[in-house]
């Protein structure tokens, strides 16, 4: 799911920081690495499953990076089922979510940008044509943090049988 960038994938009850938070928008301590936070619906997204919030992740994303240099940011996902087509993550960044709160893929194929063919990369198997990007792209990207507070699936998919 996560294409050309390195993150690790933390869940909250494993989270640590030693950085102090000014941010008073997350109730949980062990999150509260970053400097900067803001909540995803502030940038008008919808949890219903049905809108899709692509924009709102970029948007957020392009805001939030302008703290990279400053202590970095967090991104709070809601509860809610957020569909969204890609979007590229920033160095050190926090993508959190909360309990109940999943990421599901669009099916749409015009919200999946293609990637131009490379040589060290190929084509695609089945077409001459570049390869789709991931749900969660980024390259030459350091400190990224994915997590969630429970021990479900983080994305949510077309066969997943926990998403309704």
């Amino acid at each position: 799911i996560i294409g050309v960038i390195s993150a690790v994938l933390i869940f909250g009850s494993l989270v640590e920081c030693r950085v102090p938070s000014s941010s008073n928008k997350i109730d949980y301590t062990a999150i509260n690495c970053r400097k900067h936070s803001a909540i995803l619906t502030d940038f008008g997204a919808v949890g219903d499953g049905k809108t899709l919030n692509t924009k709102a992740f970029n948007s957020a994303i392009t805001k939030l990076s302008q703290y990279a240099n400053d202590g970095g940011a967090t991104l709070i996902v809601p509860p809610g089922k957020w569909l969204t087509g890609s979007f590229n993550l920033t160095s050190h960044f926090t993508l959190f979510l909360q309990k109940d709160a999943v990421i599901l893929a669009s099916q749409n194929e015009a919200d999946w940008p293609q990637l131009p063919v490379l040589p060290s990369y190929g084509r695609g198997r089945d077409a001459p044509a570049g390869r789709y990007s991931s749900l969660i792209f980024g390259t030459h990207l350091t400190d990224v943090i994915m997590g969630q507070l429970m021990d479900k699936d983080l994305f949510g998919g077309r066969s997943s049988k926990r998403v309704k």
